[in-house]
This record gives structure tokens, sequence and C-alpha cells, in this order.
């Protein structure tokens, strides 16, 4: 392994060449933190004052799973960032890795085997030990072809498997080098084993038995309501927070998150997830507003199980008969941009697709013909975040004005998940997501929707077809490509895939705002993910 310090020495040019990743997909990372991770603004002598508590409100629902291995539940994620730890974890921003579990960053990203010695005297929030088999349990659940979790999705098809040396010490096997591994290796958080090993799925998914080793443990939790957090004393890993407590309040109500970010000391110190139409009002009232471009989607599914659904140009022309601009205009205060790629354009492998669906209700109606479809009735079923009940709306409008009748079915997040998860047969479904919650590279971007491992394809029952199969083999091409130029020509190629068959696609990709009081907190970071990160933010001096 490298010393500490010559790693802390990488500028963001020597980091990309030592860890060999491919292409443009290292833009994200400004630069390497030191190897013993992000440094925390509270930790550095003659800085802000520790906060002893803070305050949040979070736009989305706590009640979906809290499996760390298997859950995209935005609030859920965004709260594993503090409570648990990879072996290597990504700063929140630059998404640079850092040792977080591991005591040091590989020596050579560019082998295929990896020993691992883990961090010295790191424990688990109930105060036992992280030790080797805690790390074997949990990438086998990860890779268990039976049970599948999502996250499985991300690395079946490059690593063989991880085994204990000793007690401190793992072997990282892959299949072959894989230039992303580092940073995709933040996703599998290290869960004790003697905690979950004789539980069932359901423990995993609630919040309350959340246990980890990172700098903060969950105190209390209610559904749809709260998490409350405060501070693992036994935590030895980088980071430092300045802050002993902090209380997550659910406020999926977008007034709700306006009004209590402005009552004062009753209120909250910061927020996520802000409407668009409320940022000069805040800003008016003394509040830091910040915007960040991002993955965030609002996506449309077919159930391809189903005819018509089943044919291509019938999905193409449902993608037509939407318009976009107005679509972002009304729900996002035009805040957004229409999909031009599966990407966003500030994606680091960004490219724009060779199929593309501008509005065009014209030829959306001649291939409704061309495909033999008149009269066609269609359910849409949706989640009730406030913006995207507004979303839907327009595309009802587009859909009937081509003569496509339509029937909007809101439902809440767990209900929309669970109908899914049970095979729903509606006939298209649209969803919020961002699959750089997980990491940015176009691999794990696609395979967030595109794998069997979501539930979407399992219900659509795409993944039973020869074009998904194509896909595959594409997207497996193009990680074992041996140079950046054919990894870029095979990941374009499987971009035009997704776009010309429009199965699982972005209607338009948002910008993502945090406001925050700046007369009380400092350093605050906003995200291009949903949620917050709270792990260098203080007391305003």
């Amino acid at each position: 392994m490298r010393d500490n310090n010559e790693l802390r020495g990488l500028d963001r040019r020597a980091f990309l060449k030592y860890t060999g990743v491919v292409g443009a997909a290292a833009a994200l990372t400004a630069g390497l933190a030191a190897c013993g991770g992000p440094k925390s603004s509270g930790s550095v002598a003659g800085g802000p004052a520790a906060l002893d508590h803070i305050d949040v409100a979070i736009g989305y629902n706590n009640n979906s799973s809290w499996d760390p291995l298997n859950t995209g539940s935005a609030f859920a994620m965004a709260a594993h960032n503090h409570i648990y730890e990879g072996l290597w974890d990504a700063e929140a921003v630059t998404r640079a890795p850092y040792a977080a579990l591991a005591a040091e960053l590989p020596a050579d990203p560019k082998l295929a085997e990896w020993t691992v010695k883990l961090r010295s005297g790191a424990t688990f929030h109930d105060g036992k030990p992280v030790t080797a088999d805690d790390v074997v349990y949990s990438f086998a659940r990860v890779l268990d072809a039976d049970n599948k979790v999502l996250t499985n999705a991300f690395f079946t098809s490059w690593l063989d498997g991880v085994t204990k040396v000793d007690e401190s010490t793992v072997k990282i096997a892959m299949k072959f080098p894989f230039s992303a591994a580092v940073q995709r290796f933040s996703i599998v958080k290290i869960l004790p084993k003697h905690v979950f090993e004789t539980h069932d799925a359901d423990f995993f998914k609630q919040g309350k038995n959340a246990v980890g080793s990172g700098p903060f443990k969950v105190k209390a939790h209610q559904d749809t309501s709260f998490t409350s957090f405060e501070k693992h004393e036994g935590y030895n890993g980088p980071l430092k927070p300045s802050f002993a407590s902090m209380q997550w309040n659910v406020s999926v109500d977008a007034s709700a998150r306006v009004g209590l970010l402005t009552s004062g000391v009753s209120g909250v110190q910061i927020s996520d997830n802000i409407p668009q139409d409320n940022i000069d009002q805040l800003k008016g009232k003394g509040l830091s507003v910040e915007g960040v471009d991002s993955m965030n989607l609002l996506g449309l599914a077919f159930n391809t199980s189903k005819a018509p659904f089943n044919d291509k140009r019938v999905r193409q022309a449902l993608r037509m008969a939407i318009d976009a601009k107005k679509l972002i205009d009304v729900s996002i205060a035009g805040k957004g941009t229409p999909a031009t790629s599966y990407l966003h354009t500030s994606s680091p492998e960004y490219n724009k697709a060779a199929t593309q669906y501008d509005y065009n209700p014209e030829k959306a109606k001649e291939l409704l013909a061309e495909a033999g479809v008149s009269g066609l009735s269609v359910t849409l079923l949706s989640t009730n975040i406030s913006w995207s009940k507004v979303a839907v709306n327009t595309i009802k409008e587009g859909w009937e004005a081509v003569g496509v009748s339509t029937t909007l079915d809101i439902q809440e997040a767990a209900a929309f998940n669970s109908k899914v998860a049970a095979g729903d047969p509606v006939d298209a479904l649209t969803f919020s997501g961002n699959p750089n919650q997980f990491g940015a590279d176009a691999d794990l971007n696609i395979r967030w929707f595109y794998s069997n491992s979501n539930t979407f394809l399992p219900w659509n029952k795409w993944d039973q077809s020869a074009e998904f199969k194509s896909l595959e083999a594409q997207l497996d091409a193009a990680i074992e490509a041996e140079s950046p130029e054919e990894h870029k020509a095979l990941t374009n190629a499987a971009l035009d895939t997704i776009a010309d068959e429009a199965v699982i696609y972005p209607i338009m990709h948002m910008q993502l705002f945090t406001a925050w009081d700046p007369k009380k907190l400092a350093e605050v970071q906003a995200l291009d993910i949903p949620g917050v990160n709270l792990l260098k933010t203080s007391r305003t001096a």
C-alpha cells in the first residue's frame, strides 16, 4: 500500500492517472481527498464552534426500505452516508474516493486482485469490532444469485468474490481489472454480521434497526415522521462531525418544507428538495439557496408484457406526444432540461442519443397508425411527489391530444413501490430517481434501472426480450474494453439502444436545490443527489 502522506499529495490529474478511471467518467472527481478522508470543518483549530444539534427537513418519506444493500430510498440512502461505511467511501460533492473501513486506498487499482487491511479499532454502534467476517458477509449478500439485492446489478458483471484472510484482512477478486472499482465499492455498506445474520428481510427494512460503524447512529425512528441521530462515540474514522445530534423530519409537502425553513427558532436550519417557485421567497428572507445540475429525472416506463406497449413504435409515439418543455415549465419552474440521452448533459459520459423525442404530435399519430393502434386507453401510475403530480397532467394532456385516453393513478411512494413490485398490470408509470446516488459512471447509471435487480424489468418483463440481452452484451463489453476509445464507443452504442427502445427512459432531468440558514450553518454543500450530507457542516462563527 502507498504511504498515506504520498496519497494526500496527489492532485486531481495525478489521481485520475493513479486510479486508471476510463475516459471522461473521471470528470466528476475534482480532487483526491486525503487517504484519511475528507477534512471536517469542525476539526480545524480555530474554526467554527461545535453545533450541538441540527434540525433538517427532508422532502422524501422515511418508510421505504432501510436495507443499505437493497434500497433506492432517497431518505434512507442519505442517512446511510452518516450511519454506515464502505471499505472506501466517496466524498459527497467531488466523489473522490477515500479510505473508510479500509486502512488505505488500493496500491494499484489496475490489478484484478486486492488484499485489504481494515482500519484498526473500528467498531459498530453496539461496540463490537468490525472484522473481516462482517465484510465477507456483506459482499456475500450483494453477490447472492438466489436472493438478489438491488446492488447485485452493480457488481456481478465484474466482481468474483471477497474472502477472509485473517480477522482484519480480506482479499477481493475481480473477473478482470475494473477501472471504476474503487468508486463502486462505496455502494457496499458493511453490515455487522452478528446483528443481521439471523433476521429476515423485514428486519433489514426498518429504520429503527440500522446499525453501522459510521459517525452517527439512529437514536429514534418513526415511519412517515422523523429519524433522529446521535454521535457514535466509538467512531475512529476519518470524518469528524462537529455536532452531537440531528433530527431529520419527513416533509413531503413542499409548502411544509418552506414553512419549516422560515419559522425561526421552531423550524429547521436546512432542507433539501426546495421547490423552484419558492427560491426567491427564501432568498428574500435571508436564506441561502443553491441549485446543482443533476441526473435527477422524471422517467417514463412501459409495461412491455402487454400489447401494444411491446411495440417500439407505440412507445416512441407516446414519448413524442409529451411536451417536455411545457412539463418542465409548469412542474419545476423551468429548472430542468428535456432528456436528449439517458444521461444528463452534465454527466461525464454524456453523448446525445441517435433517437430524439422532441415534441411532435403529428409524428406520434403517424407512428400509432403505422403500428395499427387506434382508440388506445392508457392507465398511468405515478407517485404523489408534489412536482410529479403536476407533471403527469401535462403527459395526460399530450396523450389525449393524439387520441389516447389517459387515466392517472397517483399513489404515495410506498404504495407505488408495492404495486410495481407486485406486478401491477398498469400500462405505464412515471417515476423519479437519481442513479447518481450510487455513483457517476455510465454503466452504473444504466444498470440502476436496466437490471432485474430493480423492480421495473420484472414488472414489464423486458428482461426476457432479445433486445435486453443485446443491451446487456453491450454493457458487459464496454466495461471490459481495454482502451478509453473502445469503452466510449461501446457505451454510446448502449445509450443509443436505450433511447431507441424507449422502455425505461427520462422525460427530463432537473436541478436539485438545497436551502439553509447561513446565520446558523457554515460550510454547507448542496448535492446533485436527494438528501443532505452534514458531515462537514458546522455552526456559523
